[in-house]
């Protein structure tokens, strides 16, 4: 290849990635305008609120369903036995604390545990929130704001925050600067997308959509819900607000674990193209391209190392620019952490294409999906109903 080829093969792929950079953090930075419409109160929700262990029944987030049900919300905690570790420390933070206990058998274990808060929610608005996040009132009302003006389903994406450890901090890059700018850009230009959080919709939405089969259709759950409603017709869009989610302390093991986790999992749903592309675009390989390109023309390595640094700055500049835009801090720790982010995401590829196993809090989800969709398969094959 004749090295002007090779120069702009390198300098495009380069300028491409840092364009995309830039364009998804300004569709991203700015919440859409509230719709026009009613807006609901307190009164109209049913908040279905899943937990596992101990560790998911923190303080901070019992107090926070404890304000929503003063408010008066009904509020539906939901664990799988009733000895599950989430038990004792939501009952000693709030003795009359509405649990509901049971499990279902279905691939999924999270939506097995949350399927009974699903059936059991009563008021007009339904919302499913994971565990940890701290929703106040005021969040709830307004991520639900575009329900009363005809929207079929809202995903409130949540805000890390708080992280004590740099693996937190690194965990709160993959969720604040890397997923949730390119989803709201992704919403901002129109496209579906899906994500945890807190999902809200009405309950006729629900009914319509079989209650908790909605999110069992796929192997991830906000993917299939997503998919569920907007074949009734409905839209679907993020929240305008992006309530907060505390990390604390997490171990880098976790933190990993749950990265490829997610990869796997997203690697067998229809938007897998999207997996292979994001490590393309990312920091590591654009500016390997860049790299290249400078050596094509002869470039010395001061050259290079200036232009690396050039390049490092401006992709942080791009996400601090749509954090802070979001209302979220982005100092010395956290470029730190989103350079560590974009520097493992060829790693990350690797690790998700190299096995098919996705554990979900000692549960192989992946085994589970693949068996449900062979069983499925099979009945389609035979003639049965799936």
């Amino acid at each position: 290849m004749e090295p002007g080829t090779l120069a702009w093969l390198g300098f495009g792929w380069w300028g491409l990635g840092t364009a995309i950079q830039w364009v998804s953090a300004a569709l991203a930075r700015t919440p859409r305008r509230p719709p026009p419409g009613g807006r609901y109160r307190p009164e109209d929700f049913s908040i279905v609120a899943p937990m596992a262990g101990a560790e998911d029944a923190t303080g901070a987030y019992v107090a926070a369903l404890r304000r929503l049900a003063g408010a008066g919300a009904e509020i539906l905690i939901c664990v799988a036995r009733p000895d599950d570790g989430a038990v004792a420390p939501t009952r000693a933070l709030w003795p009359d604390a509405p649990i509901l206990v049971g499990n279902d058998d279905t691939f999924n274990p999270k939506m097995n545990n949350v399927r009974k808060g699903l059936e059991a929610a009563a008021r007009p608005v339904v919302a499913l929130c994971d565990a940890g996040i701290e929703l106040g009132v005021d969040d709830l009302l307004r991520a639900a704001a575009p329900l009363a003006s005809g929207t079929g389903l809202v995903l409130a994406l949540k805000a890390a925050e708080a992280p004590a450890s740099f693996a937190a901090e690194v965990e709160r890059a993959y969720i604040d600067g890397h997923q949730a700018r390119f989803l709201f850009a992704a919403d901002r230009l129109g496209i579906a997308v899906a994500s945890g959080g807190v999902t809200l919709m009405t309950r006729e939405t629900l009914q319509r959509i079989g209650n908790w089969r909605g999110f069992n259709r796929w192997i991830a759950d906000d993917y299939s819900v997503t998919r569920s409603v907007r074949e009734l017709g409905l839209a679907t869009r993020l929240g305008d607000v992006m309530p907060r989610l505390p990390l604390g302390e997490r171990p880098w093991s976790a933190v990993w674990r749950r990265q490829v986790r997610w990869a796997r999992t997203r690697l067998r749903l229809p938007v897998w193209p999207l997996v292979l592309w994001e490590p393309a675009i990312g920091w590591a390989v654009t500016g390997g391209a860049g790299t290249l390109g400078l050596l094509a023309l002869g470039a010395n390595a001061g050259v290079i190392a200036a232009a690396w640094g050039a390049h490092t700055a401006g992709w942080l500049l791009a996400e601090k620019w749509f954090m802070t835009g979001r209302g979220l801090s982005f100092g010395m720790r956290a470029a730190a952490a989103a350079v560590l982010r974009e520097a493992l995401a060829p790693v990350l590829i690797v690790n998700a294409l190299w096995g098919r196993t996705i554990y979900w809090r000692g549960t192989d989800l992946g085994g589970q999906w693949r068996e449900t969709s062979r069983e499925q398969t099979g009945d389609a094959a035979s003639g049965k109903s799936v």
